[in-house]
């Protein structure tokens, strides 16, 4: 069947060339045509929020115009039609693909639709996506959890059948997209669409980068084959990081490479971005209860090179990120390093802060393994840290990971062997109080351990490193015990100081008054009546200097005597 409707296509064509132009077109041209423009690459993201979709595809020609067609429910039409935008993507050596985008607004949710994406006419498809469901926490949201997946891997088509279940809302890849997107020139980001695009076609694939992402020096290839929410496309340096609410999870993208890479200022945009999205995110927990946050370098790891940053107390990743996502409430933090699975207690600086994960009063660190054939650099060290609730040892084994929000107090985690199948672990987190975390909640033996480490990594004990423009530290201190035992201690002192100073107040408004009083009288209340006159008597003197005034018709001789006369 296929060779006849790529034949028939071809004659359609020809014949609507014929009847346009007069010209015989043949098939040839035709074929060429068709093979230049043909969408490739095809894959979805989310746009500013969940009820937006785009699609990006490529062609080798520039191939316009470029636009989605896109039916609800039914793959036969009726089709809207959504308009598309074209970027001539362009390597420092040689012209690559022309790459097409196309946002479609205002989606139903909980709905399946069919696309066909087409450029110059020619088109692909029909394909099929469903749509996330509403923002309430009653809701269920499943997302895919991988990294570190190369063109080659054999976790591929795994992925591509998880995919058409049609069970997932999102694939989270925590960087390094194709082990890099940029090698051969782009030919191996271009075969990684290629295999990737069953799976991300259907299922909106949510990025962050990786180390590999700027392996050629740049992060052009991550940043114009994407487009993610909030960003204008091509993407900037300055827009690596973004935020989502899909269904009852406030998904947060943030970029590990701002603290190894040249260019201080990007750290300071993230930094000083995540706050105000989180502390956004934090007003709308009722709604969209989750706050999950996932990059790709981790700040813990177990592994037996000390001179990982992971493995030490303190690093520029751990002072960047860890005191925002602790303070403001993050639930889980995903984060990935090469082929090792790590799953923490909820900590906060490397102490656990609860022995189980039964309303949790700190973030879940998971480091999900990476899902290429590739040994791991290091290995465990013999003694697991107390952090640790698990790790996987087996170096062999390429794995990628399921997240089931289930609904606003239960999700689940599941690390999964990519080429059996097999469940390799598996928890549950009941939380019930989603919201900002204190250490001033936390029992005393604990704290103290926390602000032990805090010192031991050069920091200040009691003191988050949360540098807002236009705070200090102090400020965030004193924020900070508006939390916990210390809030009712220092409401009822602010009360205490207030009642004080308004009865201070109240006594110092008397006494003026009665001062007043003292020093002025009416001569009219005395018994001797020299009519309507006003007495006044100068207050701090004892000389006899009184003085009257004659209020009466003037016939008295004492307005006599005042007039002179």
């Amino acid at each position: 069947m296929e060779p006849l409707k790529t034949c028939m296509f071809v004659v359609a064509f020809a014949c609507i060339s014929i009847w346009t132009t007069g010209t015989i077109v043949s098939s040839e041209s035709v074929g060429y045509q068709v093979a230049r423009c043909m969408p490739k690459g095809v894959h979805l993201a989310y746009g500013d929020k969940a009820s937006d979709l785009v699609i990006i595809w490529s062609t080798e020609d520039q191939c316009l115009p470029s636009n989605v067609q896109y039916s609800l429910n039914n793959p036969w039409g009726p089709y809207q039609t959504a308009p598309g935008e074209t970027h001539v993507f362009e390597t420092p050596n040689v012209k690559k693909d022309n790459l097409h985008r196309v946002k479609i607004r205002d989606l139903k949710p909980d709905s399946t639709y069919f696309y066909k994406p087409s450029s110059e006419g020619v088109s692909a498809g029909p394909y099929m996506f469903k749509t996330a469901p509403t923002s309430q926490g009653s809701n269920a949201a499943h997302f895919l959890v991988v990294s570190d997946i190369s063109s080659t891997s054999p976790a591929i088509p795994t992925l591509q059948r998880e995919a058409a279940t049609g069970d997932f809302v999102a694939i989270l890849h925590a960087g390094n997209i194709a082990m890099n997107l940029s090698t051969r020139n782009g030919e191996i980001g271009d075969e990684y669409f290629r295999l990737m695009e069953p799976a991300v076609r259907a299922v909106p694939y949510m990025v962050a980068p990786g180390p590999n992402e700027q392996e050629d020096g740049t992060y052009k290839h991550y940043l114009e084959r994407f487009s993610m929410p909030g960003q204008e496309w091509p993407m900037g340096r300055s827009e690596m990081w973004y935020s989502v609410d899909i269904g009852p999870v406030h998904l947060i993208s943030f970029s590990s490479e701002v603290f190894y890479t040249n260019g201080g200022q990007y750290k300071t945009l993230q930094h000083d971005w995540l706050i105000r999205d989180i502390k956004l995110a934090n007003k709308n927990r009722n709604n969209v209860p989750w706050v999950v946050a996932f990059g790709h370098r981790p700040m813990y790891c177990s592994y037996e090179n000390p001179a990982l940053e992971c493995s030490k107390k303190g690093s520029d990743l751990k002072n960047g990120l860890e005191d925002i996502l602790y303070r403001f409430g993050a639930d889980i933090v995903i984060q990935s390093y090469g082929a090792a699975y790590e799953r923490s207690y909820p900590q906060f600086k490397g102490v656990p802060v609860n022995e189980n994960y039964t309303d949790p009063l700190a973030p879940v660190h998971i480091i999900t393994g990476g899902a290429s054939p590739w040994d791991m650099e290091y290995n465990f060290t013999d003694t697991k840290p107390k952090w640790c609730a698990f790790r996987y040892t087996n170096k062999s084994v390429m794995s990628y990971g399921r997240l089931n929000i289930q609904n606003a107090s239960y999700a689940q985690y599941e690390q999964v062997n990519a080429e059996t199948a097999e469940v390799i672990d598996s928890f549950t987190i009941t939380q019930t109080k989603h919201g900002q975390f204190s250490i001033e909640d936390l029992p005393e033996n604990v704290s103290a351990t926390i602000d032990k480490n805090i010192a031991d990594a050069g920091g200040k004990p009691g003191v988050l490193n949360i540098q807002e423009i236009g705070t200090t530290k102090d400020e965030n201190r004193i924020q900070q015990l508006l939390r916990g035992d210390n809030r009712n201690r220092l409401i009822i002192g602010i009360v205490g100081g207030v009642v004080a100073l308004v009865a201070l107040i109240v006594i110092l408004a008397v006494r003026r008054c009665r001062k007043r009083r003292r020093t002025t009288r009416r001569w009219e209340t005395m018994d001797i009546n020299y009519g309507k006159k006003f007495y006044s008597k100068a207050p701090e003197k004892d000389e006899d200097n009184d003085f009257e005034i004659d209020m009466s018709d003037g016939t008295e001789g004492t307005r006599q005597l005042l007039n002179g006369d």
